[in-house]
């Protein structure tokens, strides 16, 4: 062990020294809480030994880790657990600047700090929550409600609907599971609509696959001109599912400029409140809104044919090895949309078995979806199915 020095922001101090009478995690625990207040919510652990340091900013859910003196290297993560403060200075105190590198991830910036904590938002919504297929379900209800068919064109299906005021959300998916849904508030701050730049930027980072869905509307949708030719669907959200539902970069850089929350895109009010529904029925939608008759639901719902059950079940020795692969090696995410495998591992360590796993997935039909950004190289994420479902319960 080293000296320590406890500092926070009104500038009381006290120093740790080694072979003291309290080790050091409750001595700074002691003075964290002899000196925190409302209006003293940062708290710093310094080694000056090793020029290395932990701050903890409990007024915006933050750690920052610093080190060296000049020019020194300042990184930020999120706290979203209050236990978690002490976890990062427990393994400050143990192991410095370096051991806190498995207490990841660290940002290099303010910025980034702010799109990650838009992103933490959005990763509690209740689009990200809901599995694909039941959007799916759902949105070919909302489009036969509004009045429209859902159309389907090369394998891709469009679903839309709107208020009648001029908000709208379209969707497409195509056969494989891709898709991408987009939302249009003409309230909103982050409506765009007369700036052909602003509105092409809310786009950034979406796949060209994905991309190229929004610029293939159907007449009757809202379009802004591009500025390098074509057109997109007016949007003040951009959500893609090429992997886990996430908002688009542009989208988020966009929010974090203007300090704006998710709730600017309208999403929740134009598509979440129907996602929300426990019971999906013609009675709940017409006292969510009301800008549909009773009548017009009615016939929606009475139009939206219930998809057969699979008939043919599947492959046996296929579900057990998938079964397998998942307990050795697995999990559900933690809103049950998707089985994740080797998590953390790279190409290299899942050798053979990777291999296999994706075999068996194209054997029984399963979606597999892009792994989101920072995964390593090897993860696989795949999209949940009620026939697994029904089998995993045997090897948790």
């Amino acid at each position: 062990m080293r000296p320590l020095t406890f500092s926070d922001d009104k500038g009381n101090e006290q120093t740790w020294l080694p072979g003291g009478p309290q080790p050091a995690l409750d001595a700074f625990q002691e003075f964290l809480n002899r000196h925190r207040d409302n209006d003293n919510a940062a708290f710093g652990i310094e080694d000056e030994e090793n020029e290395e340091a932990l701050l903890l900013l409990f007024e915006v859910g933050a750690a920052c880790r610093i080190k060296g003196t000049q020019n020194p290297r300042t990184e930020y993560r999120l706290i979203t657990d209050s236990g978690d403060y002490r976890t990062q200075a427990a393994t400050f105190i143990r192991g410095g600047f370096p051991a806190l590198d498995l207490r990841g991830p660290w940002l290099p910036d303010i910025p980034s700090l702010a799109r990650a904590r838009l992103r933490l938002e959005f990763d509690e919504s209740v689009l990200r929550r809901t599995h694909p297929r039941e959007l799916r379900r759902r949105l070919d209800i909302l489009t036969r409600v509004d009045g429209r068919e859902p159309t389907t064109t090369a394998g891709v299906t469009h679903f839309g609907f709107g208020n009648g005021g001029g908000d709208t959300v379209n969707a497409w998916f195509t056969a494989d599971g891709r898709g991408l849904v987009v939302t249009f508030d003409h309230t909103s701050t982050l409506n765009s609509y007369e700036d052909p730049r602003a509105q092409a930027a809310l786009y950034d980072g979406v796949p060209a696959d994905l991309l190229a869905l929004a610029g293939n509307a159907p007449e009757t949708v809202l379009t802004v001109p591009h500025p390098d030719g074509g057109t997109l669907v007016a949007a003040t959200g951009v959500f893609t599912f090429s992997g886990p539902c996430a908002m688009a970069e542009g989208l988020v850089s966009r929010l974090q400029e203007a300090r704006l929350g998710v709730k600017a895109t309208g999403v929740g009010w134009l598509l979440e409140d129907f996602l929300a529904m426990e019971d999906f029925t013609p009675e709940a939608v017409a006292e969510t809104v009301g800008w549909w008759s009773a009548e017009d639901i009615a016939k929606g719902f009475a139009a939206t044919t219930t998809p057969e059950q699979e008939q043919t079940p599947p492959d046996r020795e296929a579900v057990d090895r998938f079964c397998q692969l998942w307990a050795d090696s697995g999990y559900n995410d933690r809103w049950d949309v998707h089985y994740v495998l080797f998590d953390s591992h790279t190409l290299e360590e899942t050798g053979e078995a990777r291999n296999e796993l994706l075999g068996l997935i194209r054997t029984l039909g399963l979606e597999r979806v892009d792994a989101p950004p920072g995964a390593a190289s090897g993860e696989v994420w795949v999209r949940s199915d009620p026939r697994i479902d029904a089998e995993l319960g045997h090897w948790a």
